[in-house]
């Protein structure tokens, strides 16, 4: 395609909008060679001067955002909106214009085509204007990158690059995220995706300037009388005393719908349908059977189908057989596949059986295998023993002597356990090829030699973890019966600790299908979460992943089948109050039931106080608000009444009483404008029994007299320290003679050197992949809580309860696949849930940002 052609694809509005915003300084794509962009004069309207001595002068945007050399426009080129967004006309306009050469986030297709650095440098070279290059630079960077399509709520579409937004409440559309900062972060620049602006005070003005007049409390007369100049102005016109509630009470809400079908519902009508009618079930169950479809006889060590051997036998005579136990790791040559079958033939001939089971030999053909596979947990049942076959240098061992370095081998692998588990109740025969004797001797020695006999219940005592193996022994044992949930728990704390050659990215659930009742089908595109996600689904797991999806791991790169809590809260410990209803791509789920708020990130907005109606506050309130009609009415009275409007100059009339009531009028409302910073300072002050919610959010740490300040105007310590809210949450005993036993939270930043440490690294040399650290305002509770987390988390999902709190997800927003992400998760106090608004049905990510992006994403930079 030519350079012309490429031009003729933006409208004339983006061609005006990019000579208005041309910048000068290095402009870089990715995808080919540094190509030095001309620097031109800088308007204010970018904060950022032009210096010819210095090349590389950062940009700063009218949000406070950094100009960023791998995208393509400045963040103040967006229209700003009531909630922290920005809007690109230009990218939508490309978007319009060529959507059909970028690929689609709902499909699997692949990146367009990136331009050749040739064809770069020639654009450099090229002798044009400046928003002429600009516009060709531009060009290639759209055309090297992927465009995303987004349905909103209201089914509306958006095109663009990837980028961090949020949904917006007042309008439900993508919007483009900007992030108020302490002055350490906004200082340092560390990396990130989003555009970042400093704080401002969002205190009622009116208030300030009241309690600006009357310093430390004490009404001073030089600055009373200015103040109540511009108190008289401002009253006098028609503004607001008093801030009004929003949202009927509530939280700002979560437009969000999903539109995408499930990769596996829990309602197989909800799957996608398939010529017409529903699809098959994907949660469809593997069918247990009584005995295996392949054995090896003892007599000639054949192997045979025991449904035609039944055929040729009759179907009445008993076929028992020995199961034989052992690891890959242990027997790898054709000669080791040989000693095994020698040893099945010798422990079937022991117990007196016709048949002996080995996965080697009686997995069948390869189309049979993978079914087979699954149906080891049968096999191992309808055994009538299971012996155990080892292999290894043992060296002289005294009589009785066990090889407990071959048996921990052989524990240590991820099938054996369940082997061991659901084996008959007797003792286990151990057989051991020495390793250490000739090759021809060590089969001899073997089959000549009795076998160990081991007591099932002692091999827990051959692994580091034989406490949780003892439990699960004693559950199947009958002895201590454990429940569904710790069942599960339990037999996965245990599985996730041992090794295997992966077969599958689910093995680690599929093992642990074998323990339990419901065994769907085996998936190879399953992952190792998405196979869990299905198990759990198809067995009565007392919702163990809705339990699960509250917990915060203690390490934020934990693995998902950690059921590791900060708290240290167990499954069991967690009440959900959503319900898991299907299963996402992407290792996701799909979650109802929850209640949501955003979280505002742009600014702190005016909030609502809600304090005790004392007569005085009453008198307050309708004196400032009356004051402004009576005065005007005052003035029209006594101009009405003047001797020059009614000509009657010396008589008694109707101006008579007019000029009465307007003087009466009059001295009223100046007897009010001169009290009014009093007044105010009435209507402001005193305790607060109820505020509007908001959660107010602010990147890196600032200490609570500085919100309050920003919030409300001044500091009245009405904020405090939640106790245990986050993991970076530290509380104390109160510091007061006569509560001894009250808790308080404190400042974690001034009681923990660690946690102040991570605050100052956060604030300066954090990339884009990094930890980083943020504060929340909850204004209906009047708590500040300091947590961290990756991306500023956009939304609040309330799950579940633990301990007279409520669990909430703090999620970010991945507007290309309509996804939430869990950055961390709060504990909230009660009366903050049923302020918060229902959600529809959400996706639901629980990966880390690394996991999603990958370590070396430094987006930003």
């Amino acid at each position: 395609m030519g350079w012309s052609s490429i031009l003729r694809k933006f409208t004339k509005r983006e061609q005006a909008s990019l000579g208005s915003r041309d910048q000068g300084g290095p402009h870089r794509d990715e995808s080919n060679p540094p190509v030095t962009k001309p620097s031109v004069a800088i308007g204010s309207n970018h904060g950022g001067d032009y210096d010819p001595n210095q090349k590389e002068k950062p940009l700063v945007d009218s949000h406070g955002g950094d100009y960023d050399p791998n995208r393509y426009n400045f963040t103040s080129s967006d229209r700003s909106n009531d909630h922290g967004g920005d809007y690109d006309p230009s990218l939508k306009a490309f978007a319009e214009t060529s959507p059909s050469r970028h690929g689609d986030s709902s499909s699997n297709r692949n990146p367009p085509a990136k331009m050749t650095s040739t064809a770069s440098q020639r654009f450099a070279n090229a002798r044009l204007p400046s928003s002429g290059i600009a516009l060709m630079l531009m060009c290639l960077q759209r055309m090297s990158h992927q465009i995303f399509h987004h349905r909103d709520i209201l089914k509306r579409p958006y095109s663009g690059l990837r980028d961090t937004r949020f949904l917006n409440p007042k309008d439900g559309r993508p919007t483009k995220l900007v992030v108020q900062c302490s002055d350490e972060v906004l200082a340092n620049r560390s990396g990130a995706d989003w555009s970042r602006t400093t704080t401002v005070n969002k205190g009622p003005w009116m208030f300030r300037l009241a309690h600006w007049a009357t310093a430390d409390g004490q009404p001073s007369v030089l600055l009373w009388l200015p103040a109540c100049a511009v108190l008289t102005i401002v009253l006098l016109s028609p503004f607001p005393v008093t801030t009004k509630s929003r949202n009927n009470g509530f939280y700002e809400s979560v437009p969000y719908k999903d539109w995408q079908y499930p990769y596996d519902a829990r309602n197989r009508h909800e799957n996608p349908p398939y010529n017409g009618v529903p699809s098959r079930p994907l949660i469809g169950q593997i069918e247990r059977v009584s005995e295996p479809a392949y054995l090896c006889l003892a007599d000639g060590m054949r192997i045979i189908n025991v449904q035609e051997w039944r055929k040729a036998n009759g179907s009445d005579i008993a076929l028992e057989y020995v199961m034989v136990s052992y690891t890959g790791e242990q027997f790898v040559t054709d000669n080791d596949k040989y000693s095994l079958n020698a040893i099945g033939q010798r422990a079937a001939n022991t117990a007196k059986v016709k048949a002996y089971w080995l996965s080697c030999s009686c997995l069948g053909s390869v189309s049979e295998r993978e079914e087979n596979v699954w149906r080891i947990s049968d096999v191992i049942q309808g055994a009538f023993e299971v012996v155990i076959a080892v292999a290894g240098p043992v060296g002289v061992k005294e009589r009785g002597e066990l090889p407990v370095e071959l048996l921990n081998q052989w524990g240590d692998r991820l099938w054996t356990l369940p082997e061991l588990l659901l084996s008959p109740e007797r003792d286990i025969q151990v057989y051991t090829l020495n390793r250490s004797l000739d090759p021809n001797q060590q089969l001899d020695q073997c089959l000549n030699t009795s076998p160990d006999r081991i007591n099932r219940r002692n091999f827990s005592r051959f692994w580091q973890d034989d406490s949780i193996v003892g439990q699960l022994m004693a559950h199947y044992e009958g002895s201590v019966i454990l429940s569904r949930l710790e069942l599960i728990a339990t037999a996965l704390k245990c599985l996730e600790r041992r090794h295997t050659t992966q077969y599958l990215p689910g093995d680690l659930s599929y093992s642990l299908m074998g323990l339990l009742r419901q065994r769907p089908n085996a998936r190879k595109d399953d992952s190792g979460f998405q196979a869990f996600a299905r198990l759990s689904l198809a067995n009565d797991s007392d919702m163990l992943l809705e339990r699960l999806i509250c917990l915060l791991p203690p390490k934020p790169d934990a693995p998902w089948y950690s059921f590791q809590d900060h708290w240290d809260a167990s499954l069991w410990d967690v009440y959900p109050r959503t319900q898991v209803c299907g299963i996402g791509n992407d290792d996701t789920v799909i979650l109802d039931g929850a209640r949501a708020a955003t979280i505002r990130w742009k600014s702190f907005k005016k909030v609502m106080l809600r304090g005790n109606y004392t007569v005085l506050r009453q008198i307050a309130v309708i004196a400032l608000t009356v004051v402004s009609p009576l005065f005007f009415a005052g003035v029209v009275a006594l101009a009405i009444g003047s001797p020059e409007n009614n000509g009657n100059t010396y008589g008694p009339g109707p101006s008579t009483i007019l000029k009465a009531v307007g003087g009466v009028f009059l001295a009223f409302s100046l007897l009010v404008l001169l009290s009014a910073p009093y007044l105010i300072r009435k209507i402001y002050l005193g305790k607060v029994w109820g505020a509007q919610p908001w959660f107010f959010g602010i990147e890196g740490y600032m200490p609570l007299h500085e919100i309050e300040k920003k919030l409300f105007g001044v500091d009245l310590k009405r904020l405090s320290w939640s106790t245990t809210a986050s993991s970076l949450s530290r509380h104390n005993l109160l510091d007061h003679k006569d509560f001894v036993n009250d808790c308080e939270g404190q400042d974690p930043t001034q009681v923990d050197t660690e946690i102040n440490a991570r605050v100052q690294k956060a604030a300066r040399r954090s990339t884009a992949s990094q930890e980083k650290i943020f504060t929340l305002v909850d204004t209906y509770t009047m708590t500040v809580t300091l947590f961290a987390a990756v991306k500023p988390p956009v939304a609040v999902l309330a799950c579940g309860e633990e301990g007279g709190m409520q669990r909430a997800l703090l999620c970010s927003y991945d507007w290309t696949n309509n996804t939430l992400y869990r950055e961390t998760v709060l504990r909230m106090e009660t009366p903050a849930f049923w302020r918060m608004s229902p959600i529809r049905r959400v996706r639901l990510g629980l990966q880390t940002r690394g996991e999603r992006w990958g370590e070396d994403v430094a987006l930003g930079q």
